[in-house]
This record gives C-alpha cells, structure tokens and sequence, in this order.
C-alpha cells in the first residue's frame, strides 16, 4: 500500500535515509536534503507543502519504501497552485533499487507520484538516475523517457595563485544579459532536451544568483558561466559555444578565482556537465574537479486534470464531483473485484443518453 506519509512511518524513513538514492545529485549535493524534516513539513502543512512524501508499506513481500518530490515553484516564486505551475521534479527514493522486489516498488512509488503530481497541476516530472541500475529500469516502467547524459563533478583542488588570465570581453553578468543567455542556451543545447533544462534548472528554481559572468566575441554572448550559493555549497551552471572554447579554460578559472577569494572559499563546488557540453570534462579536470557519478535525465510528461468530459451520460455528468487525472495508471498489486467487472459490462446500456456541453448542445 502507498500513502502519503503519516506520522506512524517516522521509523521508516529514519531507517531508510541512510539507504537512499539521490534523483537530484547537485541539488542534493548544494542545499543538502534532510527527508524526515520534509516529511513532517508537508505532513504538518496537510499536503500543501511543496514536498511531496510517499511511503510504500507491503506486509506480503516484505517491503517498505518511500519517496520525496518536490513541486518546484513558478517564476514568481510562488507555490501555490496555478495554471503555471507544470514541473516537479523526484528529489530521491529508499531504498536503492537492487532486487526485483525493490525495482517493482520504485515503479509503483514513481506512478503514484505522477498521480499526485496531476492533481498538483503539474505536466512534468523529471529525475536523475544512475545510467545502470534497477533505478533507470523502475522510472522506465513508470512512464519516464531518457532524455540525455551527464556528469556530476566536484572541485577538490582549489585553484593555486591569486593571478587572474585577461579575458578579452570577459565581465560580469547584468540583468540586460538574461536575453541573450537565452538564446545562447538555445543554441548550445540540442532541441529535444533544451525545454526540460529551462524548465527544470534545480538550482535556478531554489537559490538565487551569487555571481555570473559572461563573454562577448563581436557583439555576441559566446560563453556563460554562473555560480549559485546553497545551505551546503555552491552550483556551478556553464554554457559554451565551440567558438569560445579557447577562452574556456581562463574564463572558468577567473570565475572560480573570484568567488573562492571570499566568504565561499571553503565551500564545495559542484558542477553537472551534459554530453552535448563534454568536451569541458578536460578542462574541468585541470582546473581541479573530479568526477562524482554518472546520471540519465529522465522525464515523464503527466496528463493534464479533466474537470468534465465532452460528452458523457447523464447519470455519469450528475456523478462528477471533482478533478480526475489523465495520467496512465500501471495495474494494480489488488486483482479487480469481480463487481467491478459486472458493472463496466452493464454501463454500455446508457451511452445513448448524453448530457449536454457548452461546446455540445
């Protein structure tokens, strides 16, 4: 049985967190995630937190397991629920995957979040698995398509000398920039993934700039680079055009000079690399990161809430009472009773009476 949690799963979560496996590596990495606290937060808030926990108790097989999403907020900032807000992304999940057993209740665990996400109004989910395992499998069998690879880096060597490389049209960010970051994403980032990294930024959607910098070649932005401070470190978020990556190398260690010459210095920074963006590996490895794992964006696209279908019976339209998801709906572990069956074999005999619709009459 999956519910939201409860305050009798206090125990399970506390067991499990130690066993979990991040969906969210920089995120997690950045602002440190505490799940019994996001638990009883949204336990606390009766479901109108933006964390979402879901906890799997299966007496039968012997399994328990949990979950924790959150719903990421809208441009403003704001997280209540409205037209805008369409994204959500799967923070991590208890235990790692690594019987059948456990990768059947990720499936199940990940089905019901995207149940629970369409009555939030979101239209996307996305995660971050390992590229082998039986996570990727789970999410795959809930729904979730591949989207691109990437890696996770830490820096552990911090860079030696305060002497700074002059950047020919190297300067700091302004607000007058966002545009043309914009369209240098655009065209840095293949089509198919561009949409899901705009909208699903962690760290853009949590914590604010601390420091940017960008790079101009004949009146163009070519390269961007900028730095976001969380409760645990910071996130690093780049963009290179192939034209700039000459000038990659000095413009990545200006920024890190900079913001390791103050009050962030012993902080840890964390940087995700996407495959289109892999030829930064080389330099990322000289100025001192090191590799942390391997990860497959994943997303799953969640049917929009029906308040009313065009046509339905009359008996049917008198019976709504409230929002019904369109998501896809795995079979459930409870066989369906034989009433159920009886009932949907007897419902063909009042589709000729039809309720009228405003766009139908």
């Amino acid at each position: 049985m999956i519910r939201p949690f409860d305050i009798r799963d206090v125990s399970v979560v506390q067991r499990l967190t130690p066993l979990a496996r991040p969906l969210a590596c920089e995120l997690v990495a950045v602002d440190g995630v505490n799940p019994l606290r996001e638990a009883m937060r949204a336990y606390v808030s009766g479901g109108r937190d933006h964390a979402v926990v879901l906890v799997e108790r299966d007496a039968d097989h012997d399994i328990q397991a949990f979950g924790l999403m959150h719903v990421l907020p809208n441009a403003n900032g704001d997280h209540d629920s409205g037209p805008q807000q369409r994204r959500a992304a799967l923070v991590l999940m208890a235990p790692h995957a690594q019987t059948d057993e456990l990768v059947e209740a990720w499936m199940y665990l990940a089905q019901e979040f995207a149940s629970e996400a369409a009555q939030r109004g979101v239209h996307h989910i996305v995660a971050e698995v390992p590229e082998a395992g039986g996570e990727a499998e789970a999410l795959q069998g809930a729904g979730f398509a591949p989207l691109i690879q990437q890696d996770v880096l830490k820096l552990a060597v911090r860079p030696n000398g305060p002497d700074l490389t002059e950047v020919i049209g190297l300067r700091e960010q302004t607000k007058d920039d966002e545009p043309l970051i914009k369209v240098l994403h655009m065209r840095a980032a293949p089509k198919m993934t561009y949409q899901a990294e705009v909208t699903f930024d962690l760290l853009r959607a949590t914590n604010h700039m601390d420091r940017g910098y960008v790079l101009m070649q004949s009146n163009e932005l070519v390269a961007h680079v900028s730095l976001r401070q969380g409760r645990r470190g910071y996130g690093m978020h780049m963009l290179f055009k192939t034209e700039a990556e000459g000038e990659a190398r000095a413009m990545l260690q200006h920024a890190l000079t900079r913001l390791l010459s103050g009050n962030g210095a012993q902080r840890p920074v964390y940087v995700t690399v996407r495959q289109y963006q892999s030829w930064l590996l080389p330099i990322l490895d000289d100025l001192g990161f090191v590799h942390m794992t391997s990860t497959m964006l994943m997303i799953r696209h969640v049917g929009a809430r029906v308040q009313q279908p065009v046509w339905q019976t009359a008996k049917e339209a008198a019976a709504v009472k409230k929002p019904q998801s369109a998501s896809i709906n795995l079979e459930s572990r409870v066989s369906r009773p034989v009433a159920e069956d009886a009932a949907m074999n007897t419902r063909g005999q009042t589709r000729d009476i039809y309720a009228r619709t405003e766009n139908h009459r």
